[in-house]
């Protein structure tokens, strides 16, 4: 039989035209495989010889169709096994080198985060900046609330963007997030706006000025005390210390709000925080 013939024969017992893609065959390869070992396992009586035919006629088929034809049978099943592992799982060996590569990427992350940290000094003090200071940049306001405290080493800054109004989905979100970082993200002094002063203090979030001044000796200049009552109060009681002009925002924008700071901060942070506190009210004209 010439190799025309040959290959006439092989395109027959693969079901195909003579015109078929190399898809064409991949697919039909893996289907007649697949019905042949599947008759193979369901029919007892079939004689064993004739199951080794059937299976490698087909091999035989495929790999004269594609121009890989081997001297040995077993070792053309073995290749064509491979070469269809290959071909039918390659999205799922790119996903899984993908997958290892991020999975590294995340562990160097997490080392590098961990050996920054360790090279961190710790934070004498946090602040929230909380309201509609949409420009103010954490890194210039950190260091303009250094300059006041040259003993300190570290001061961190948050800057969380609360909208005045609600006019988009963007809006709303970023409203939904304040939210989520004032219940979980309690930092030891907020810089607000005049309405999120008002709101945050209504709800009780900050420390009754009056209990601060007398377990730490911090004077205020009257003209500078903020009054609110908190829903549970009976009348109003000192929460905020009007701080505008303060030098700490020189260079930041801060949207022509007027900036009031208040106290989160426990007990334990009680000094730092009255130290920090008596710098501003000095520095403030």
């Amino acid at each position: 039989m010439s190799e025309l013939e040959e290959l006439k024969k092989a395109y027959e017992t693969l079901g195909l035209p003579e015109d078929a893609t190399r898809e064409q065959v991949e697919n039909r390869y893996f289907i007649l495989m697949k019905r042949a070992r599947s008759e193979q396992s369901r029919t007892d009586a079939v004689n064993e010889g004739s199951d080794t035919t059937d299976l490698t006629e087909i091999n035989r088929a495929y790999n004269l169709v594609l121009g890989i034809e081997s001297e040995k049978t077993g070792t053309i099943e073995k290749q064509t096994k491979f070469a269809h592992f290959a071909y039918y799982y390659k999205f799922h060996v790119i996903i899984g080198i993908i997958v290892v590569l991020i999975a590294g990427y995340m562990i160097k992350e997490g080392i590098d985060k961990r050996r920054e940290a360790a090279n961190t000094p710790p934070a004498n003090l946090s602040v929230s900046v909380f309201g509609n200071f949409y420009f103010v940049e954490e890194e210039p306001m950190s260091q303009n609330m250094l300059k006041l405290m040259p003993e300190w080493q570290r001061i961190v800054t948050k800057l969380v963007f609360v909208p005045p109004e609600i006019k988009s989905q963007q809006d709303m979100a970023m409203q939904q997030k304040s939210v989520l970082m004032l219940m979980t993200e309690k930092t030891e002094l907020y810089i607000t706006d005049e309405k999120n002063f008002e709101s945050l203090a209504f709800q009780g979030a900050f420390v009754d000025l009056d209990e601060f001044i007398q377990k730490t000796g911090l004077q205020i200049p009257e003209d500078k005390i903020r009054m609110m009552k908190s829903q549970d109060d009976t009348e109003e009681r000192p929460y905020g210390i009007d701080i505008a002009g303060n030098p700490i925002f020189d260079g930041i924008e801060l949207s022509g709000e007027h900036p009031i700071i208040a106290i989160r901060a426990e007990e334990e942070k009680w000094n730092d925080t009255r130290l920090f506190l008596e710098k501003l009210i000095q520095t403030t004209p």
